[in-house]
Order: structure tokens, then sequence, then C-alpha cells
């Protein structure tokens, strides 16, 4: 085997009590980064710049997000329309109630914005809610942490009640959720895939990881177990 071959960490506990576990949105839940897909769809070759600005570390997660939203002009229904025909793993519900036959924590972290996050878990018969310290019960809702996101006549309007100011990385800092949320907790699970997941994933006990946040631990020497489906997360953790 090379040395870029994924690390297999030991079979797991099973999920339980005292466990956190905290899942990026896109291209995670859904099968879709949305961003990029909106921006691809609608042919906004100015977004485009902005993202490949951002990927290559020139411009931080907030000026690019808010650029490209902004460059989304179109009738409220329509861009509703488009939102509603973005992919999602289904098979997160599955995990979800697995979470809450277990009183297990769980939590989606996400550098997009609420305005299509909470909306697309709805498809899945989820009810997102804001994210806070302690989380809410599972049988409540699903505790939700996103930047906000607005439609306007002029585009969409975001801003970033989550960011953490001494970091320009991201318009929702990841890891600062996962540091405030661990105390009391024995293990932190992470679940990803992209460039917004790197910094927190670092600071898990386990994670499951796939596309370019798999790379990453590749890189780093960081074991993770890949992952298609969340069937194959709650396969690994049901124990």
């Amino acid at each position: 085997m090379s040395e870029q071959t994924t690390l297999q960490p030991k079979v797991p506990e099973p999920l339980g009590p005292g466990d956190l576990v905290l899942s990026d949105f896109d291209g995670t839940i859904s099968l879709v980064d949305t961003g990029v897909e909106m921006i691809t769809r609608l042919g906004l070759r100015e977004a485009w710049e902005l993202e490949e600005r951002w990927r290559c570390g020139e411009i931080g997660s907030r000026e690019c997000l808010a650029g490209q939203w902004a460059l989304v002009r179109m009738p409220e229904q329509e861009l509703l329309d488009l939102l509603d025909a973005m992919p999602l793993d289904e098979t997160f519900v599955e995990f979800v109630n697995l979470c809450r036959r277990r009183r297990t924590d769980l939590a989606v972290l996400s550098d997009g914005l609420d305005l299509y996050v909470n909306r697309m878990l709805a498809r899945l018969g989820l009810r997102a809610c804001p994210g806070r310290v302690p989380l809410p019960p599972l049988s409540e809702c699903l505790p939700a942490f996103a930047n906000h996101g607005e439609w306007t006549p002029q585009g969409v309007r975001v801003t970033f009640p989550l960011t953490r100011q001494d970091c320009e990385a991201c318009g929702n800092c990841k890891r600062a959720h996962l540091e405030a949320l661990r105390p009391g907790h024995r293990r932190v699970i992470y679940i990803g895939d992209g460039y917004s997941d790197m910094c927190a994933a670092q600071y898990a006990d386990m994670r499951f990881a796939r596309n370019h946040l798999a790379d990453f631990c590749d890189e780093q020497g960081l074991d993770y177990r890949p992952f298609a489906c969340f069937t194959d997360v709650a396969a690994a953790l049901r124990g």
C-alpha cells in the first residue's frame, strides 16, 4: 500500500449518549454544493471567479459568499424552484433516527445559507432550528449553524452572525462551534467533504470524509472513514 492510502482506524465504539456528531451540509447531506450548483446553472462567470479566488486563498469565505449570492438576481419563486431541484442524501433521515434512538447529540454545520439549508432539510421531513449551546434535543428539532441569507429583488443578501472575527477563512467558523459544543461529550464525530470542513475536522475524535476533505486527511495523516452516503456512517456506528 502507498502512504496515501486511507488510514483505517480501529472498529469504533457504537454510537451512544455522550457522543456529539457534527455534519457538514453542502456536498454531504446535499449531494451537491448548493452555491456552486446555483452559479453553474445560472452561468455566472463572475461568481466562478470569486470561487477560484477563495479556493486559492486570495479572499475569505465571507467576501466570496456575499459576492456570489448578490449576483443571483431572479424572482423569488424561480430561486426556490432551483433550490427544490437540488438532490439530497435521503439516507440522512435514517442516520438522524439512529442518533435519536441512541440519545446522541447531532448538529449541522454549514458555511452555506440558512435560506436553503432549512428549506432542503424540510424536504427530508426534518425541522431545522438555529444552533445554540447547549444543543436542543433531536426530538424537538435538528440544530443547524449557518450563515444567514435573505432574498431581495436586488439579489440574495448574506450576513454572517456566526463569524469568528480573528479568522477570515470561513463565514461560519465550524471549529468554533466544535469547541463550544465539545464540553460534556466523550467523543466528537465529524462528517464532511469540503474546504470549509478542514479546520474543524482536525479537532474531531473521529472523521468520516470524502472528496476534498478526504484528500486533506490523506495529506495530513489524519485517520478517517470514507463514506458514500449516511447509510455507511450509520453502519459504522451502529455497533
